[in-house]
């Protein structure tokens, strides 16, 4: 079974892992170490193989170029996506530490989850970000990028919201003022038409 692990919904998929937590002390321990991998790793997935629980992220687009042009023997490509992209547990030889056809079974989830052989998946995480763009506190970010091209989107994202719209509002000025832009937001359209 893979599951999608964000800490911000895990309360809601709490009932749904894979595994039960022998005290609450142990839970709160789990969901800060699955914040952390958060934060250093994006989405986190698991997935249950012989019994073990096996935590990973998604491989990217430049990891999977590595592996498909340095990597020509199938089983060494599986062992890289394998060891660049499983958090947990560290496995050090996928040829010697594991049970054989594990290493098959945890890259294809690593691939499935990463959108590489799903199109499907693929149309789905462009349907998610286009639903999450319609609100305006994911556009606010872009819009200050925009203008402050020096700061990071994931610093601006942790900006907090005060922040933010004060940024947004001096951004949105310098494009309409200076850039002679126009903002227009979907509710502004809609009236328009």
């Amino acid at each position: 079974m893979d599951l999608t692990l964000d800490p911000s919904l895990l309360e809601d998929k709490i009932d749904e892992l894979p595994f039960e937590f022998e005290s609450y002390e142990e839970e709160v321990a789990f969901k800060e170490q699955l914040r952390l991998w958060h934060e250093m790793y994006g989405n986190v997935f698991t997935t249950e193989v012989n019994e073990v629980h096996f935590f990973f992220r998604a491989i990217t687009k430049k990891e999977m170029e590595i592996a498909q042009e340095v990597y020509q023997d199938d089983y060494e490509r599986t062992e890289y996506i394998c060891k660049t992209c499983v958090i947990e547990p560290v496995i050090d030889d996928y040829s010697l530490d594991i049970f054989a056809g594990i290493p098959e079974i945890l890259c294809r989830s690593i691939l499935q989850e990463s959108g590489y052989t799903d199109a499907q998946k693929v149309k789905i995480m462009i349907a998610k970000w286009e639903q999450k763009m319609k609100d305006v506190e994911n556009q606010l970010p872009l819009v200050i990028k925009e203008v402050f091209t020096d700061i990071d989107i994931e610093e601006i994202e942790a900006w907090s919201m005060s922040k933010m719209t004060e940024y947004y509002v001096k951004a949105r000025w310098v494009l309409e003022n200076l850039r002679g832009l126009q903002l227009v937001s979907e509710d502004e359209m809609s009236q328009g038409e």
